[in-house]
């Protein structure tokens, strides 16, 4: 039977709902689906060196892994202790390197470069974590035979030259077989995720108050939400909703959904960053709307299951009026959705690791 190591330089919450601790659980459970016998390093840095004991002695006495797939955390790999001290300087990219002597592949996912858009004026904090940052990326470079990344947009903004081969392993999603919820004649929108700086919902806002035959369900953490409502109370009406759901109670605000929205204002970091809920929406049959110029916009517009429009008040309003006076298209979109959501589950995101690591990946 084949087998894999799986590296998380992290402690895994599974009662958290981000994407950063869901997409390496659902990735897990694929390559496990998939046939891998799968030995897992994971945790606190104390237990990793346990988990990285028992796999090198394997390998000394024989044991063979077909490769090494590593996602990196969100903080830098050194730093990702309870208290953020780097109290195992060694043990990770050590093991690395001993994957290596003996021949063993290494692929890693580079989850994000978010820290290289930090405000000029940085704490001492995002100073000192910076270094860190780089430090890992130059392990990357020595070590790393494949680097995975959310979009190849992305490499152009990392500070390094990377030797080996880069990949594109965005998110994936779960095919969920579940009937829409009619409840009336409106256009249903929905949103689901952050809301602040980088997730300026206030021009679709104001867009749906002024086009009748619009709904629009705006789902955010509470504090998230308490932070921004006084910016957002100029552009609400009575046909917008905030809510605060998670994990199974997004179900049913899919259910009840005609369109996701990732209409948002097209910063530079998303030219390349790719919404987790993107692919979310996919799994659910939903199609999209999204602003043009993020990498949404062009997944959305080669795959035709939505729709783009120009960050401006009178595009995002045109383009809705048309929805809702067509809802044809909208079906013509979830027939387009049924034919691209085979080719982005989390299964075919292993199959695509599997074929860059090893000439023969488990069919």
């Amino acid at each position: 039977m084949p087998r894999i190591i799986y590296h998380l330089p992290f402690k895994i919450n599974k009662k958290r709902a981000s994407a950063s601790q869901i997409r390496p659980l659902k990735l897990l459970e694929a390559f496990q689906q998939y046939g891998y016998t799968v030995d897992i390093v994971e945790g606190y840095g104390a237990k990793r060196r346990k988990q990285i004991a028992a796999i090198k002695e394997h390998i000394i006495q024989g044991t063979k892994y077909d490769f090494l797939y590593s996602e990196s955390s969100t903080t830098p790999t050194l730093l990702t202790e309870k208290k953020h001290l780097p109290l195992y300087p060694f043990l990770d990219f050590s093991f690395f390197s001993f994957c290596k002597k003996h021949g063993i592949k290494i692929g890693l996912f580079y989850r994000d470069i978010y820290w290289c858009f930090e405000q000029k004026q940085k704490t001492w904090k995002q100073i000192v974590a910076g270094y860190f940052y780089r430090y890992d990326l130059r392990k990357y470079s020595l070590l790393v035979d494949v680097l995975f990344l959310p979009s190849l947009d992305m490499m152009k903004y990392i500070p390094f030259r990377f030797p080996g081969k880069v990949a594109e392993l965005p998110p994936g999603l779960e095919r969920y077989d579940c009937e829409r919820i009619v409840t009336g004649q409106e256009i249903n929108l929905l949103y689901i995720g952050g809301i602040g700086h980088h997730y300026n919902l206030k021009m679709i806002a104001s867009a749906v108050s002024a086009v009748p035959g619009l709904r629009f369900t705006i789902c955010c953490r509470p504090d998230d939400w308490e932070a921004v409502k006084e910016e957002y109370r100029s552009v609400l009406s009575d046909r917008i909703c905030i809510v605060h759901k998670s994990g199974k109670e997004l179900e049913n605000l899919y259910r009840q959904a005609d369109l996701f929205c990732l209409f948002v204002e097209p910063q530079e970091y998303w030219n390349f960053a790719v919404p987790f809920k993107l692919f979310e929406a996919i799994g659910y049959g939903c199609p999209v709307l999204a602003s043009r110029g993020t990498w949404a916009s062009r997944f959305v517009e080669d795959h035709k299951i939505g729709f783009v429009c120009e960050y401006d008040i009178y595009s995002v309003r045109r383009q809705l009026a048309e929805i809702v006076q067509g809802r044809d298209k909208l079906l013509s979109c979830k027939k387009e959705i049924k034919e691209v959501a085979p080719e982005n589950t989390w299964g075919a995101r292993c199959y695509k690791i599997a074929v860059a690591l090893t000439a023969e990946p488990v069919n």
